[in-house]
């Protein structure tokens, strides 16, 4: 990735992971939800957020995770 904008010093992985959950106005009015960030900084914030709640639960996420049976790929015909 190459450039002088905003990721160009941030890298291909930013950028991917922001434009991926990014919701424009309409979009979040059509699904009737609060944008979760409109730049970097509101990103980088819901980022943390995400990962602090995900901190929060990892006793209980790994429990889940080890009672779960593991789901059988399907072989392609």
């Amino acid at each position: 990735m190459n450039g002088t904008a905003s990721f160009a010093e941030l890298g291909e992985q930013v950028y991917d992971d922001y434009w991926v959950f990014y919701l424009t106005r309409d979009m979040a009015e059509a699904l009737k939800v609060k944008r979760p960030y409109t730049n970097l900084k509101e990103y980088l914030e819901y980022k943390k957020r995400g990962i602090d709640t995900l901190k929060a639960h990892e006793k209980e996420i790994v429990e889940q995770a080890e009672k779960e049976k593991p789901i059988k790929e399907e072989e392609p015909d």
